[in-house]
């Protein structure tokens, strides 16, 4: 038998009301948006043609593949309390020098290997700049990026455009497929996998949800905050450099134009608000991150197969990254969640 409940106190209790906010806060988020990304793909197949065709699906899956990337190593970072506006900028300018590289003669294995370390030298200094000597990550990685890709293309580039040779490890990642499946799909499909077996099963995953969720207690519980916060860092510019070579080898080039403000980035952030990863940190799952990337690239084929121009285009997913930042706040609003974790 369960514990005696005083009648007052069982009225008391059902009078309790259950506000909107608490009954959605419970639900998992990526399971909402995967339901509105079926609504919005049976709307989309009666109102465009060929949406709901295969080939057109296989698309998708494939386009998704790059932001799809990015937005896991900046869901890691932001599930950290932190946020990374470099990951844009490290990750196309690792693609732009390495093909550069290859241009000039040097083996591909070895412009790969040196660009990722490069990669892993800016996330270190990343998650340095914002752990150690507590610049807010915003302007840190803000910083970092415009670096990166400033400084590739003033050392290394000499061409307007790059294109990606036919026989290139990279151009294999887009090329062909594997028991239907294509290749960019099984990619990130393996980088969505370990990263929701890092956080969810890794004692250093745990420990980074922890400290989102609340820094000063992870610290005072004996958690080494600062390296996690370089790790996370450290595994976002990490996961930029492969969305860089993926995007390349989908497009078959790369332009030397492109900025560390490029639509990737914001692409991937608002993959990440959108699946559930809370701006204010510790909150957010791999799979919700899985549902955003498939959300996002269903709005974007549906933009592009009805048209619209970029201008238009860029107006409505802005509204959709605002509607969502909007959303997460109501979700988890700012004053108790400062109060528990601090600012930024």
């Amino acid at each position: 038998m369960g514990p005696r409940q005083f009648p007052a106190q069982a009225t008391l209790d059902a009078k309790v009301p259950v506000s909107p906010r608490d009954r959605i806060s419970r639900v998992e988020q990526a399971y909402l948006v995967i339901g509105i990304t079926a609504l919005v793909c049976v709307v989309g197949g009666m109102l465009t043609p060929n949406f709901l065709s295969f080939g057109n699906f296989t698309s998708i899956l494939s386009l998704s593949a790059a932001f799809g990337i990015l937005a896991v190593g900046e869901a890691v970072v932001i599930l950290g309390k932190g946020i990374d506006l470099s990951v844009a900028g490290i990750g196309l300018g690792a693609a732009q020098a390495t093909l550069a590289f290859m241009h000039r003669g040097m083996p591909e294995w070895q412009a790969i290997a040196l660009l990722a370390g490069l990669g892993l030298l800016a996330g270190i200094v990343n998650g340095v700049l914002v752990a150690y000597f507590e610049v807010p990550a915003l302007f840190a990685t803000l910083a970092t990026g415009m670096l990166a890709i400033g400084g590739i293309d003033l050392l290394f580039l000499s061409q307007n455009v790059y294109n990606v040779p036919g026989s290139s490890l990279i151009a294999e990642l887009s090329s062909g497929s594997v028991l239907g499946i294509p290749r960019p799909v099984l990619v990130a499909g393996a980088v969505f996998v370990v990263a929701w077996l890092f956080i969810s099963y890794t004692s250093p995953g745990r420990l980074i949800r922890a400290m989102g969720d609340n820094f000063d207690t992870a610290r005072i519980t004996g958690a080494p905050v600062r390296p996690l916060q370089v790790l996370t860092y450290v595994i976002a510019a990490l996961l930029a450099v492969l969305a860089g070579y993926v995007a390349v080898s989908i497009q078959g080039s790369v332009q030397t134009t492109v900025t560390s403000f490029d639509p990737i980035l914001f692409t991937a952030l608002t993959v990440a608000v959108i699946g559930g990863v809370s701006l204010s940190g510790g909150r957010g799952t791999i799979l919700g991150v899985l549902a955003g990337s498939l959300f996002v690239g269903v709005l974007n084929n549906l933009l592009v197969l009805h048209g619209l121009s970029t201008a238009v285009q860029d107006l409505i997913r802005g509204a959709v990254l605002i509607a969502a930042i909007a959303f997460d706040a109501w979700l988890h609003p700012r004053n108790v969640e400062t109060e528990k974790s601090g600012e930024l």
